[in-house]
């Protein structure tokens, strides 16, 4: 076991980003400990919300998204890109689905090592491609596989937190359709984490999710994940998560609103943990993104991120308060599944 100091364990902790560590992403610009994705998955929550959201473009295409604490899916490119929306949809098999999105983002972090006092402030670029490719088996339950990889690159604390986190998994999701508004997804998800100088992680994630839409734009969720997570491909039980999460998340032709806050309380072995056996966060996050072209799949997003620290006062990487600004670009691509439609005969 490779031995870190509490600061650069900070560096490897996991904290998810509200609705993301419900679907499965990694947790946009938290640490590896305490997040779904690295603690469960980063994209999302509100992404997912938004998927059942009704299209108000004329593609009326359906996003697809997988992040253990995974905000609803923010909307769909296909309006800005008909070849290869025609391309995917003639030459894929019809119940495949596919979504791909890169983000690319600067953020400024009021305290980077997560201390009680002296807060070290940090500027950090983060590049964040996602894939998703999967199956429906039927219009309820689903199959996937998912990669990720981010780079976090900071600029005063580069030798101590700059890291490489690549993310390979499996997930199946089914859904329950309550109501013609209201819906409920289990999901469980298996991951592997490769971390540039440090342990394999191995995660296990299984969740439920309730989404109920608002008028035609809007949509409201809660969601509950659980993460148990292993060193070296299950030979080490390291913790057990919790995530808690509600939100709410609204859609027009060009914007896109996310409210989110994610109760996360870790409890694991002290020895594989920086020395700590269990604490509790509080993740709150706003964003706001505007589609920037008619023809190119691109979004410009400004997300605001605090971060509550609790019950580990004299622990740095987990005390204190922190707070992140992101400004950024996202791309995405996508190919929803397609189902048969049965007409009726005149």
């Amino acid at each position: 076991m490779k031995t870190l100091t509490s600061a650069r364990w900070f560096a490897l902790a996991a904290v998810p980003m509200g609705a993301c560590a419900a679907f499965g992403l990694p947790a946009l610009g938290q640490s590896l400990e305490q997040s779904p994705v690295v603690g469960a998955n980063a994209s999302s929550l509100p992404n997912r919300v938004l998927a059942q959201l009704p299209s108000q473009t004329s593609s009326g295409t359906q996003q697809f998204d997988l992040t253990p604490v995974t905000l609803p899916e923010r909307g769909s490119a296909f309006g800005s890109m008909q070849s290869f929306k025609t391309n995917a949809l003639y030459y894929l098999p019809s119940k495949m689905f596919l979504n791909a999105t890169v983000e690319n983002s600067l953020r400024l972090e009021t305290n980077v090592l997560q201390t009680q006092k002296r807060n070290h402030l940090d500027m950090i670029y983060r590049v964040l491609p996602n894939v998703t490719l999967g199956y429906a088996i039927n219009r309820t339950t689903r199959v996937a596989m998912n990669y990720f990889f981010f780079r976090d690159q900071y600029m005063s604390n580069a030798s101590l937190l700059s890291r490489n986190i690549h993310s390979v998994g499996f997930r199946g999701d089914k859904d329950f359709i309550i109501s013609p508004k209201t819906t409920v997804t289990t999901s469980f998800f298996a991951r592997e984490l490769f971390i540039s100088e440090f342990d394999e992680l191995s995660d296990l994630l299984p969740s439920v999710t309730v989404v109920r839409r608002v008028g035609r734009g809007g949509a409201i969720y809660g969601s509950a994940l659980g993460q148990i997570r292993f060193r070296d491909v299950f030979s080490r039980f390291q913790e057990g998560d919790t995530f808690f999460s509600m939100g709410a998340v609204y859609r027009t032709p060009r914007w896109t609103l996310v409210a989110d806050n994610t109760v996360i309380n870790n409890y694991g072995v002290p020895a594989l943990r920086g020395g700590v056996s269990n604490n509790t966060a509080i993740v709150t996050t706003l964003e706001a993104g505007r589609k920037i072209s008619q023809r190119l799949p691109l979004t410009a997003f400004i997300r605001a991120e605090p971060i509550y620290n609790i019950g580990q006062a004299s622990r740095a990487g987990f005390a204190g308060v922190n707070f992140r600004l992101f400004g950024g670009i996202r791309t995405e691509i996508s190919k929803p599944a397609i189902f048969p439609v049965a007409l009726r005969s005149g």
